[in-house]
């Protein structure tokens, strides 16, 4: 994998580098865009907009909402992303201190009327040095103005991605160590608030730039805020790891917007295929998540057999080579080891990494 790693000095630059003057609710309009369903508003600094990666971790959460079938609403001021986005709708300000979001969230909520908020906030406080010491109560006033503004909302709120400047992770550590009581004492006071700890999701490596994450790395904080949605761990199986999966008559090419940097690709032939040995806690149903490529233009998969099972397919829809769709099956396993194969199906698809969740009620933050 080719990642472009920088000093952090310039990596602080590219952070800061939208003021707030610049980067206000003017300065971008929405388009406007409703799906109707559950209103939910991503809410942040340049990781929730997509600095790198147009479309950051939303692209791949409106993923996962879509292959479970949820009719759901992003909401705010703003508007961009890929067309494997399916709203581009979000409340993000790249450059933003928590001050600074703090100084208009009240008023975006109100207008946007959220029945959910995702909100990641503070990197650039850490990356600026600009009083992390304090960066935890500006949290709370933050987190406080808009559970008055929307008191009916669910806030998700989370701690921050890793960061490679080792200064700016030791403030930042300290930050992410307040987070949870900073959540716990809102929560103790009424306020719909929950912690999702998402620093623990990423590593450095899932970095482009030393603040901002990969494709990859994105991928991986969407899985992070979709297991908080449906209350229930999404566990990441990748398709290079060579632990657990291997590929036979196929390759594993590198790609900077896979998760885990390699895709498993070119499971062209009648006898390619990827396989993973999948440890499971339990017997009974999954849910399992393929996070697939198809360039062919039309819909294209692969044969799936979980042990001696019969051969089902799963197929995908044509969004482009690494322009990542997510696809639920359901799936039965039996405690202890399973095999899952995926061997070559109608035309050609690639494969990332495959998601398993336990099913279960949907929370109404979705």
């Amino acid at each position: 994998m080719h990642v472009r790693h920088l000093a952090a000095g310039l990596a602080a630059l590219l952070c800061a580098i939208v003021t707030p003057a610049a980067a206000g609710p003017a300065a971008q309009a929405a388009q406007d865009e409703s799906n109707g369903g559950v209103r939910i508003m991503p809410l942040g600094d340049s990781i929730t907009d997509g600095f790198n990666v147009p479309g950051g971790y939303r692209s791949d959460l409106w993923q996962y909402l879509a292959a479970d079938g949820h009719r759901d609403d992003f909401v705010g001021s703003r508007s961009n992303g890929p067309a494997r986005l399916g709203d581009h709708d979000h409340e993000a300000h790249p450059g933003w201190r928590i001050d600074e979001i703090d100084a208009h969230a009240a008023d975006w909520v109100r207008a946007a009327s959220p029945r959910t908020i995702l909100l990641h906030i503070g990197t650039n406080d850490m990356i600026q040095n600009h009083d992390p010491a304090g960066a935890p109560a500006r949290l709370a006033a933050l987190i406080d103005h808009v559970t008055a503004a929307a008191p009916n909302a669910d806030v998700l709120v989370s701690d921050l991605v890793p960061l490679a400047d080792p200064a700016a992770e030791e403030r930042a550590q300290r930050f992410d160590a307040a987070v949870p009581g900073v959540v716990s004492a809102l929560a103790a006071r009424g306020r719909h608030v929950h912690f999702v700890p998402m620093h623990s999701a990423l590593t450095t490596a899932d970095l482009a730039d030393g603040v901002h994450p990969t494709g990859g790395g994105y991928s991986k904080m969407a899985a992070r805020w979709y297991s908080a949605l449906i209350s229930s761990p999404v566990t990441r199986w990748e398709a290079e790891n060579p632990a657990y999966a291997a590929v036979h008559h196929a390759d594993l090419p590198a790609t900077p917007t896979a998760s885990g940097g390699r895709k498993a690709g070119h499971i062209d032939y009648a006898d390619s295929y990827l396989q993973y040995t999948i440890d499971a806690p339990y017997t009974g149903g999954y849910r399992m998540y393929v996070r697939a490529g198809n360039g062919m233009g039309t819909r294209c998969g692969h044969l799936l057999t979980v042990d001696d099972g019969p051969a089902t397919a799963v197929s995908h829809p044509s969004l482009g080579w690494d322009e990542w769709v997510i696809t639920g099956v359901d799936v039965q396993l039996r405690r202890g080891a399973n095999t899952l194969r995926f061997a070559k199906g109608e035309c050609h698809a690639e494969i990332d990494a495959i998601d398993f969740a336990t099913p279960g009620a949907p929370t109404p933050w979705i």
